[in-house]
């Protein structure tokens, strides 16, 4: 289960904290919705949650346990909103197999199909694909790391 507990963010730039004793609560395997206008806080709570960023006040826990932001980013896979600006590698296979060149030809194949892209060639640039399979490769990207909680 992931809890936020009392989670604050008030970066010193800001006269404001962004985000203000916020409380979450999800068991594993629900889906969690996160909604609110322009500039409320939603990115920066994702990338708290994804270990990208550090809370100023409160915990993030994982099953009961705290974790600092290195254990987040075992935990937690994070697609991007603009993925296009993310893409590391020259072509499909390589922005798969960036940090794990353990994965099988199958497991690339059964990803790429999970989130419909099973016809692309994996020599295929991903700045050459179309928006939709931008995020759709951005979002395999994370789902081979087999993250424990997808953002």
């Amino acid at each position: 289960m992931l809890s936020l507990n009392q989670l604050s963010y008030h970066p010193p730039a800001t006269p404001q904290p962004i985000l203000q004793e916020v409380n979450l609560t999800l068991p594993p395997q629900q889906l969690g919705l996160i909604v609110g206008p322009s500039g409320s806080g939603k990115s920066t709570l994702l990338e708290i949650m994804a270990g990208l960023a550090t809370q100023t006040e409160g915990s993030v826990q994982w099953r009961e346990e705290e974790l600092d932001p290195e254990d987040l980013q075992q935990l937690a896979g994070l697609v991007f909103q603009f993925p296009e600006r993310h893409f590391c590698c020259d072509t499909v296979l390589r922005e798969l197999r960036f940090g794990h060149p353990e994965l099988s030809t199958t497991q690339l194949d059964e990803t790429l199909s999970a989130v419909g892209l099973s016809g692309i060639p994996l020599s295929t640039p991903p700045y050459a694909l179309s928006g939709g399979q931008q995020r759709r490769l951005s979002l395999a990207v994370q789902l081979v790391r087999q993250p424990r909680l997808l953002l």
